[in-house]
């Protein structure tokens, strides 16, 4: 039914309102016959820089599945999705003049304003850091051992766009990740590199700085390029273990400690999982290149030291190889050392801090701590 202008005034009068409190044009709402399935049309609240990012003509990506929660993505970052109550009635209407641009002017009229749809629900954007174990998980399918373990010439592992279309993140923050891990292109198509295969790549140039009695430092990222691809190392795959491995400043080299002590102890560990402590940091600093001391430290993230065993153990612990639910990774860290200093905790929760919740607030929350002799420690909290 239409209304007129006498029934507006009604209303107005019920509500305690003057026509002189409302502008000249005034909208009168109308619901459309066939009104909108609210579930199968739905609201998206955004901030002001996302709606901005859309308007560019640019697009945000929903990705996925049975056993991930739905996240949406733009170009850089990724946002869970979470659904909100109203207990206010939102109305969808293809337009809507606003307040501040009705003229209050001339005699007064009324709009007819069709609505759409009704809904009491509609969905947040909450701005959050992806988990990117699945991107190394993925990528674990296809490992690459060397050029002479390739059992065909195909090549096998993911492009660019497979990734994009599996993995619960942004487009920048997936190529941010492959430049941290060990993954390179081979034939154009993404692969993790194999642990064996480092560890093959470092000892031999490391080989042949001792035959040639030279250090690091005293050759150019040419001269590996070089001498690894006398070994027909692909060159993309040099770059990837330069990058890895040494810190390049101009054309001076040196090797990156930690990185080069972590990939000797995921390489000693493995088929051990254990190994008594004595024994292992004399192979592991035996094995390493000129140059290089390796430092308990460094294990931080990649094995823990147990000294309340008999005799003290080394056991393999690799962050990369931990749930990503936090309660179901702090359970394992916490069986198998029960209190944890916040460095050596810090890179086993790193990976799940987000922009609202740091290490120290995710400790917090999740943990119990103690100080003992003017050391913070971190327990469980159960």
């Amino acid at each position: 039914m239409d209304r007129n202008l006498q029934q507006v005034n009604t209303i107005l009068n019920l509500a305690k309102l003057d026509e002189s409190d409302i502008k000249k044009e005034s909208h009168v709402l109308q619901f459309i016959p066939q009104i909108f399935d609210s579930k199968k049309v739905k609201l998206l609240e955004v901030s002001k820089d996302t709606l901005e990012y859309i308007s560019s003509g640019e697009c945000l990506f929903i990705k996925g599945g049975e056993d991930a929660h739905v996240i949406i993505c733009s170009n850089s970052n990724t946002f869970e999705l979470k659904e909100a109550e109203t207990s206010n009635s939102l109305l969808l209407m293809p337009s809507l003049t606003h307040g501040k641009l009705i003229e209050d002017t001339g005699s007064r009229t009324l709009m007819k304003q069709e609505a759409f749809g009704v809904y009491h629900t509609y969905y947040e954007m909450r701005l959050t850091k992806p988990k990117l174990q699945s991107l190394r998980n993925a990528l674990a399918k296809y490992p690459y051992k060397g050029k002479n373990s390739e059992l065909t010439k195909e090549a096998v592992g993911l492009s660019f766009a497979e990734l994009k279309s599996v993995i619960q993140a942004s487009e920048e923050e997936i190529i941010n990740q492959l430049q941290e891990m060990p993954a390179a292109k081979v034939r154009g198509k993404w692969r993790l590199l194999d642990v064996g295969f480092l560890f093959g790549w470092v000892s031999y140039l490391d080989s042949i700085l001792r035959e040639k009695e030279l250090s690091l430092d005293e050759i150019a990222p040419s001269n590996v390029e070089d001498w690894m691809g006398l070994c027909k190392t692909i060159i993309d795959i040099n770059a990837k273990c330069i990058s890895l491995f040494m810190e390049v400043d101009e054309d001076s080299l040196k090797w990156k400690s930690k990185a080069v002590s972590q990939l000797f102890a995921l390489y000693l560990l493995p088929e051990l999982r254990a190994f008594d402590s004595n024994d292992f940091f004399t192979a592991w600093q035996q094995s390493m290149p000129v140059g290089v001391i390796a430092n308990e430290e460094d294990l931080n993230g990649v094995a823990l030291v147990d000294y309340d065993s008999t005799p003290s153990l080394v056991k393999y612990l690799p962050e990369f190889e931990l749930p990503e639910e936090i309660n179901e990774r702090l359970d394992i860290l916490f069986r198998n050392r029960a209190k944890w200093t916040l460095q050596s905790i810090t890179p086993y929760v790193q990976a799940l801090t987000d922009h609202n919740l740091n290490v120290a607030a995710l400790l917090t929350k999740y943990t119990r701590s103690s100080t003992i002799n003017g050391v913070k420690y971190y327990s469980s909290k159960y």
